[in-house]
């Protein structure tokens, strides 16, 4: 599950829109560093030190992609995403976890909680935007895929 490059149409999404991103990380440096390069991009993007007020801030924002660090001391970044994809306002948000150890170790936990990517922090530069894409792309398959059962 690790990231891997997707045709892009430079910054902007399918549509032609610029992307709304959320990037929750206590680590301010990396926080910043995640910030700054999504936003050369020119997607439009915020950050949260914490994931308090994270859910508030997605609605709020119409953010469509969150990247999350795993390891938080207020609340592991995988248990957030799971709690993220229980809300049925947010079914369709894209999720990307962000960790410092080997992505190897949190593939399984990233498909339970339907991340679309997994970034090593050493790759930053390099995985960061690939897996926001995959992230866009998981959330347009949701978009068009018709409910089961009516659900």
């Amino acid at each position: 599950m690790s990231a891997k490059p997707l045709a892009t149409n430079g910054a902007l999404g399918a549509g032609g829109e610029h992307l709304r991103i959320l990037v929750i990380d206590d680590d301010d440096i990396v926080r910043e560093v995640m910030v700054d390069l999504l936003k050369r991009e020119g997607h439009q993007v915020s950050g949260l030190p914490s994931p308090i007020g994270a859910t508030k801030h997605i609605l709020d924002g119409h953010v469509q992609v969150v990247v999350i660090d795993v390891m938080m001391p207020s609340m592991r970044g995988d248990k957030l995403a799971a709690l993220l994809s229980r809300n049925p306002k947010l079914k369709n948000l894209g999720v990307v976890l962000v960790t410092g150890v080997p992505t190897s170790e949190l593939e399984s936990i990233a498909e339970e909680v339907n991340a679309a990517a997994v970034v090593e922090k050493s790759e930053l530069h390099e995985q960061l935007l690939p897996a926001v894409w995959r992230a866009v792309k998981t959330r347009a398959l949701r978009l068009s895929v018709p409910p089961l059962n009516g659900r």
